[in-house]
């Protein structure tokens, strides 16, 4: 099977995700936590790369980043064989942390951005972790949500052009999510751009003529495929006409 197809640009937020192998925590307890976001901002520093939300929650996280130069690939693997060295000696173990390489989906639209940041902050909630998200102390929530705390590498601006600058906004945007209303989940399952067709048109017309460096999807390719070949396959199951 090829691997999942990447789409490395410059200046473009990603969602990104991964889980533990065979959905194993990989966070064991606030050390972890700790030595995650650490190794994060290291690897936001040396890749340029902006970080707007993120939460750790026991066996996988979420983060809403971006990026300066076309590396979302290589700051993401620094990331995980970082953190993966680190805590294998840390828990005396060896193998496999993660379940495999990590997901990302382009965003490459304000309104999911703004849905987003609801989706991925609610995760603790959606969990059953704590009944206020305000006690979870392993995402970005609290930072945004009372404009204080947080590590210095992390970026508030994109929620304070979303939802304002005094806190209280997001705070009752998050409240008032509706999950169940929204297909940003299916979307999400199923896709790899959030974008309307005139959006990922024209992301295709970007991509035309490049090239798929990774082996397995050049092989699943054919010797004369491209990315934009490619996408075109995901435009039908994001509900995108």
């Amino acid at each position: 099977m090829a691997r999942p197809l990447r789409i490395d640009q410059e200046d473009t937020f990603y969602h990104v995700l991964n889980r533990g192998n065979e959905k194993r925590a990989i966070f064991r307890d606030a050390l972890d936590c700790e030595g995650f976001l650490a190794r994060l901002g290291r690897c936001s520093e040396r890749f340029s790369l902006g970080i707007y939300a993120y939460v750790l929650m026991g066996n996988h996280y979420h983060l809403l980043v971006r990026t300066r130069e076309a590396n979302l690939s290589a700051a993401i693997q620094c990331l995980g064989v970082s953190y993966s060295t680190w805590h294998n000696a840390r828990h005396q173990r060896s193998g496999h942390l993660f379940q495999g390489r990590f997901k990302s989906f382009l965003i490459a639209e304000d309104p999911y951005l703004r849905r987003l940041l609801l989706y991925i902050h609610r995760n603790p909630l959606r969990a059953g972790l704590v009944r206020r998200l305000a006690d979870y102390r392993w995402s970005s929530y609290r930072s945004l949500a009372y404009g204080r705390g947080g590590p210095e590498w992390f970026d508030r601006r994109l929620a304070y052009r979303q939802f304002g600058m005094n806190g209280k906004s997001f705070r009752d945007a998050v409240g008032r999510y509706d999950e169940q209303k929204d297909d940003l989940l299916s979307r999400l399952c199923y896709g790899l751009v959030l974008g309307s067709a005139d959006v990922v048109e024209e992301l295709r017309d970007r991509l035309k003529g490049q090239r798929d460096r990774e082996k397995p999807q050049l092989q699943a390719l054919g010797a004369h495929g491209s990315i934009s070949e490619r996408l075109a396959e995901y435009v039908k199951p994001l509900g995108i006409e």
